[in-house]
């Protein structure tokens, strides 16, 4: 009811402002306006949806030991190769652990050879009945037992060493650096929250978008198929338009609808991928993704024809006499640059009011000057 009130104002509030001018006029003169009539055309549009880009491997680098920082490798933003070096930790404590670990394997390798030599020693004096069995079942035991501590050391020494390794920290994938948070000399843990750096894949790129539960159904009704995976073959390729505003040239295809709504936003998620040979699509920027679509009965209306109060949206329609009234319209979500299509709120056939809305008023008489519709 207050959208309703501030409507009623509105149009009151210009139409005393018309009267007032009509008494200030002596002679009252019609002015002339272009009108359109409006027809049907076969139009070929774009829905345009929000977009979020992302690399089709991104990954965050974190570290799996705590130290500092000793070499930082990249920059932020450059190209690096699978395995290619990053960063570098403080390894001094994990060298000196390896080395412990080392001569650990050692000894008990020492131990081991001598439990063996004793082994062989007792079989041959249980051989000559010299002692007896009981002998040579410790003497065994003996050598399990070190086998068991071999063992043991060659796993705290491989551990060692991996901890070694992981000072050394490399790219698991080809991409492009992202942010580096960190410097050379910080402390890292492998417990932080905050990741050394991101690298992204975007040789080709992901477009993530969403469509509402109220949108989905009417979007995939207008492709043929008996399920998801043929509507998604059906569906045309798709395009980008940047932050810039620039249309990105090589097209995409919708790849996959994800299968479950979202809780949070009631929404469906769509996936659109993109080649970007030359890099110039980056994973987390924004974009529009358009989608073309084809109306067969469209009505367009000029948007310089149109007007909008609180989200919602007027023009101006001459009916008998030539008396113009202000008329609410819904439009589609799809249009052109120049152009909205109407959903409801004008037929085929009427005249609208293409310029000077502004200067209108309800109920006020116009000249009305047809102009050419395409």
């Amino acid at each position: 009811m207050e959208k309703t009130h501030l409507y009623l104002l509105f149009f009151l509030f210009i139409g005393l402002i018309s009267c007032e001018s009509k008494k200030e006029s002596p002679t009252n003169k019609i002015s002339s306006y272009p009108v359109l009539t409006l027809n049907a055309q076969k139009s070929d549009l774009y829905v345009e949806f929000p977009a979020t880009l992302e690399g089709i491997q991104t990954v965050e680098i974190r570290s799996k030991i705590d130290g500092y920082i000793e070499e930082v490798f990249v920059e932020e933003g450059s190209l690096v190769k699978i395995g290619q070096k990053l960063f570098k930790i403080d390894a001094n404590r994990f060298v000196q652990d390896v080395n412990q670990r080392k001569s650990a394997v050692l000894a008990v390798e020492a131990a081991l050879e001598t439990a063996s030599i004793q082994v062989l020693r007792t079989q041959a004096l249980v051989d000559k009945k010299i002692v007896n069995s009981f002998e040579l079942t410790t003497a065994r035991n003996v050598e399990r037992v070190k086998k068991a501590e071999l063992n043991q050391a060659k796993a705290a020494l491989s551990d060692a060493q991996s901890q070694l390794a992981f000072t050394q920290i490399v790219s698991p994938i080809t991409g492009i650096v992202g942010r580096l948070p960190l410097k050379k000399g910080s402390l890292v843990s492998s417990n932080s929250e905050m990741a050394l750096t991101t690298i992204a894949n975007t040789i080709e790129v992901y477009a993530h978008f969403s469509l509402s539960q109220k949108q989905l159904n009417g979007f995939l009704d207008q492709y043929t198929g008996r399920n998801m995976a043929e509507k998604l073959k059906n569906m045309p390729s798709v395009t980008l338009r940047t932050a810039d505003g620039n249309d990105y040239r090589p097209q995409g295809k919708i790849q996959s609808l994800s299968g479950v709504m979202s809780r949070e936003t009631g929404s469906a998620n769509f996936r659109a991928l993109f080649p970007n040979p030359e890099g110039l699509l980056w994973s987390g920027a924004s974009a529009i993704l358009r989608i073309p679509t084809t109306i067969d009965q469209a009505i367009l209306l000029p948007k310089k024809a149109v007007f909008e109060i609180q989200g919602n949206y007027f023009v101006y329609k001459v009916g008998p006499k030539n008396i113009v009234n202000h008329t609410e319209i819904v439009v589609y979500p799809t249009s052109t640059e120049q152009e909205y299509v109407v959903k409801s709120g004008l037929h085929i056939g009427d005249i609208v009011i293409t310029e000077g809305i502004g200067t209108l008023s309800n109920g006020m008489e116009i000249k009305p000057a047809p102009i050419s519709n395409k």
